[in-house]
This record gives C-alpha cells, structure tokens and sequence, in this order.
C-alpha cells in the first residue's frame, strides 16, 4: 500500500458519501427547493435548463466527484484495476437510491443510477488516465 495521501483520499471519499446520502435522505419538498433556488442562478449563465435537468446534472456531478475520489484511494492500494472503484460507485449509487425509496416524496430511479455510474466513470477515467500513460511511458524507458 502507499501510505502517502491514503488516509486524506479515504477520508475524503467516506464524507463525500455522507454527503451524497445526507442529500439522499432530504424529503422531496426540501430536495426540490433546494433545487430550484439554485436553478433561478444557473438559469442567468443558461437560460434553456430545466429543473429536471439541473437535478439529474446533480447526480451526474456527485458521482464524478465520487469517481475521483474512489479512484484516488484505491490507487494506492496494492493490485489496482479501475474495476475496483467502479464497483464501489455501483454499491454506493445502489445504496443512493434505495434511501431514496424510504424518503417521504422520492423514490428510487434506474436512470439515475445509470446517471451516477456515467458520473463516476467519467471521474474514475480522468484521474485514473494521467496515472496510466505515464506509468506506460516509464516501462518504455
């Protein structure tokens, strides 16, 4: 394992989690004023966004974070492979939805998860990509 930053990159993750679950469990009326106080701003900067659409870019922001995140921390365990964080955003956006079923007004979505996968995979690959072509070229030299 390298130590270095693994404990920072863990603790990061496991707040963003709690950050992810904590607006999970915000019942429906609360989620969606939330949601469109922000709209009123981002609609100045793009004025054709929607509050649908604002919240499911919500989802989509989340879990790249996630997927950076997740990326960061098991890169520095022994035996990497970028499944490995992918399948702990599935779990996580798996466990995102599900609290959302026990949430007075939400409710579980498929698309969403699909949302927070295409998220997480963007985020895993953008940090994880650098990593790799250098790592290809010092095996080249």
């Amino acid at each position: 394992m390298k130590k270095k930053g693994f404990w920072v990159w863990l603790l990061l993750t496991a707040v963003w989690i709690g950050v992810i679950f904590w607006h999970s469990s915000r019942i429906a009326s609360v989620s969606d004023a939330e949601s469109r106080g922000l709209l009123y701003y981002v609609q100045k900067l793009l004025p054709w966004m929607t509050n649908n659409l604002l919240r499911k870019c919500g989802h989509f922001a989340e879990f790249f974070v996630l997927g950076v995140l997740l990326t960061g921390t098991f890169r520095r365990l022994k035996n990497f492979i970028l499944l490995k964080p992918l399948a702990c955003a599935i779990f996580v956006a798996l466990c995102d939805e599900t609290i959302q079923l026990f949430v007075p007004g939400r409710s579980g979505n498929v698309r969403d998860l699909w949302i927070d996968l295409g998220g997480a995979v963007l985020g895993a690959l953008l940090l994880w990509l650098p990593f790799r072509l250098r790592d290809g070229k010092k095996k080249r030299k």
